[in-house]
């Protein structure tokens, strides 16, 4: 079914102003391709700066470790020279130190394990030991020190747990 075209006469006026809107149209054409380029380009170029911030993100940080390890190199290197083990030692110490204080400005903290309870959303328990030095539950010993990052675990600690055979003797006797 195809229409049939109809002749349709008009004024010179109305030519004039359909000729008018058909260019505003136009306009307002153009005008919203050239804001969807932008658009289109602003979102690349946001993407692409996303991808680079996740991929650099680490470079500040990495930059402060140089020292550290340049200093461990130097120690290492030292070591089979040093006729005083101890001031090598010392040394290292400080370089540890030293890496320890930059993990904790960028927001890495050491699970505390001293003294405290054992908690299995921070830590870890690699054993038990039976003593009687230790209430049940104590966290006997740390392992493998434990982080985390702004508040987020990023990595349990492992600890030896005490478990006491007298207060075992204790349940058992009631």
């Amino acid at each position: 079914m195809t229409k049939k075209k109809e002749k349709v006469s008009v004024s010179g006026k109305e030519l004039e102003d359909l000729r008018q809107r058909a260019g505003e149209r136009d306009e307002c054409h153009n005008k919203w391709m050239k804001v969807l380029a932008d658009y289109e380009n602003t979102r690349k170029r946001m993407e692409k700066e996303k991808v680079d911030r996740i991929r650099f993100a680490n470079e500040d940080i990495i930059a402060r470790l140089f020292p550290i390890v340049d200093n461990f190199d130097m120690a290492l290197a030292a070591m089979d020279k040093a006729e005083d083990k101890t001031a090598v030692m010392d040394g290292i110490m400080l370089v540890q130190k030293e890496f320890h204080r930059i993990l904790e400005e960028n927001g890495a903290l050491k699970v505390k394990t001293d003294g405290e309870l054992f908690d299995p959303n921070v830590h870890e328990a690699v054993c038990v030991v039976e003593t009687d030095e230790y209430a049940d539950g104590m966290i006997v010993e740390e392992v493998r020190a434990g982080y985390t990052l702004n508040g987020r675990l990023i990595r349990p600690a492992q600890v030896k747990v005490a478990k006491n055979p007298e207060r075992e003797r204790e349940l058992e006797d009631k």
